[in-house]
């Protein structure tokens, strides 16, 4: 579980460490690991997506064709691409695993083309702001509310993980 900010360096070491051993000890290492890590992220991604804001109105996303080079097509021109309906952004916050990482990732779950699932693709601009908007860094306050609680758990469970398996293999 990878946190940007470093809330609790030690804490961050001997996670890695734990993994680091994990790996070299089963062969399910991965499967464990990643299981352990899903769990343990399950904290920051409440607290992250319980701090995403909500909006009283939907909102619409536009394919808007330019007139020419930069210049941008007369406002009500586009055609409707996708229609936002409050609390997209907090239902989209998911624990997400990708293929080449070891790591676990909470953000946005983004749709590629139409679906069910609702799409935070807009979630950098409500974070980090926009022209318009301000910041609302609720990223931020979900990592520094829960960060050290999830890896906490994380640590735990990987422990316990690595002695269930030293008692099985009568390593310990």
């Amino acid at each position: 579980m990878a946190l940007e900010t470093n809330l609790n360096a030690p804490l961050q070491a001997e996670l890695n460490t734990l993994i680091r051993k994990l790996d070299g000890l089963v062969d399910t290492a991965r499967r464990e690991r990643n299981r352990v890590l899903t769990e343990a992220a399950g904290p920051l991604r409440s607290a992250i997506a319980g701090r995403a804001p909500q909006s009283d109105k939907a909102h619409k996303r536009y394919s808007t064709p330019k007139i020419s080079g930069k210049l941008r097509a007369p406002k009500g021109s586009g055609t409707v691409v996708a229609t936002y309906k409050p609390g997209n952004l907090r239902k989209s916050v998911q624990t997400l695993r990708f293929r080449r990482s070891k790591a676990v990732f909470i953000g946005p779950r983004v749709q590629r083309s139409g679906g069910k699932m609702p799409d935070g693709y807009y979630a950098h601009m409500v974070n980090f702001g926009t022209v318009s908007q301000s910041p609302q860094r609720f990223v931020e306050a979900g990592v520094a509310a829960a960060g050290d609680t999830s890896l906490r758990l994380a640590t735990e469970l990987m422990k316990r993980e690595i002695l269930t398996y030293a008692t099985q293999k009568g390593l310990k």
